[in-house]
């Protein structure tokens, strides 16, 4: 498995209880070390209940809204839980077949492998346009180096990107910053909260953020939405100016599609991230880098994916329905391996 975060844990469960032996790869030095690197105010938009693994209920009221560094202790204490073979510090540089199956390169050292698993999650590589080069003197940093206010000096700030990252960190901004919050295209709002219950119960108990995006209720899940205040309420409540799109800097100049010119003194990217399969040498991409795959499953015998946005379900990538499809892929992978001899030293 290459990848110790949420979905490679609960693969790594089922593997566990159908008695297949393995390991999980994991590049950072301890397990949910990519939620500790989160912005520091970062909540969840999923309540506990409904931001557990399986096996293990998350902890602290169910109806709470956890924060990051909460998310980070209850994957390690998931890990620790039920004794997953996580070997940290292990960033995988290259997956190649082999005659066993797949030979893996980490940083610290080699692996042979007859199923290889990779959940290497949904946000891989930070992207930031090539617009950002063009400014000078201004402190950029984009979302996923941001943690707090006390990084953005001076006082104007741009925030591009007006999704869940872009609205939660302009919100964090605004009590010490002026703050314009600059949105590319609409997105569909709701709140966190419906009638005292928690959006995702009502995403649950109607079958929709678990339903097939080949489905009528995956259909209604395709296209993105922000979860929270909206963006009228946090003009209202913070004084936070929405503006429109970026459309190209220079200096300490940000120009916005329209015309209008903004000086900054800083701009945080909230634009997204871009997958980053570059280390696979085996032919399962297609010609964007993408994984080639039916529920994560491709043509190369015993290689899979887990974990990736938009995957099979809108749960795909949410701690909770994750489950769903890390089942599935360890269900192929005990079939595939069933009564099948496993070569010494090699892992499933």
């Amino acid at each position: 498995m290459v990848g110790g975060g949420q979905a490679g844990l609960a693969a790594g469960y089922y593997l566990s209880r159908a008695g297949v032996p393995f390991v999980i790869l994991e590049a950072n030095s301890r397990v949910g070390e990519s939620w500790r690197r989160r912005w520091d105010s970062l909540q969840l938009f999923t309540v506990a209940r409904y931001s557990a693994l399986p096996g293990l209920r998350f902890p602290g009221d169910p109806e709470h809204f956890p924060g990051k560094d909460e998310v980070a202790d209850y994957l390690e204490e998931y890990a620790r839980c039920f004794e997953l073979p996580v070997r940290l510090d292990s960033h995988v540089t290259s997956l190649e077949s082999s005659a066993v199956g797949y030979h893996l390169e980490t940083r610290s050292g080699s692996y042979d492998a007859t199923q290889v698993i990779v959940s290497t999650g949904a946000y891989q590589r930070p992207y930031t346009p090539p617009i950002a080069q063009k400014l000078d003197g201004v402190v950029q940093f984009h979302s996923a180096g941001y943690r707090n206010p006390d990084q953005i000096p001076g006082n104007d700030v741009v925030v591009v990107g007006a999704a869940n990252s872009g609205a939660g960190i302009a919100a964090d901004l605004a009590h010490g910053h002026r703050v314009r919050l600059s949105q590319g295209g609409r997105l569909r709002h709701l709140p966190r909260r419906i009638l005292g219950k928690s959006l995702h119960w009502y995403g649950d108990h109607l079958g929709l953020i678990a339903a097939p995006f080949d489905s009528w209720r995956g259909r209604t899940q395709r296209n993105d939405f922000v979860v929270g205040p909206s963006l009228g309420q946090l003009q209202r409540r913070l004084g936070i100016e929405v503006v429109g799109r970026v459309v190209d800097t220079g200096g300490r100049i940000v120009r916005l599609e329209g015309g209008r010119e903004i000086e900054v003194d800083a701009v945080v990217w909230a634009t997204g991230y871009r997958t980053d399969y570059s280390w696979i040498g085996v032919p399962v991409l297609d010609e964007h880098g993408a994984p080639i795959h039916r529920r994560g499953v491709t043509d190369a015998p015993g290689l899979s994916f887990l974990g990736m946005s938009n995957q099979y379900s809108r749960g795909s990538s949410l701690i909770y329905w994750v489950k769903n499809d890390a089942a599935y892929i360890v269900d192929q992978v005990v079939q595939s391996t069933a009564g099948q001899p496993r070569p010494r030293g090699s892992y499933a």
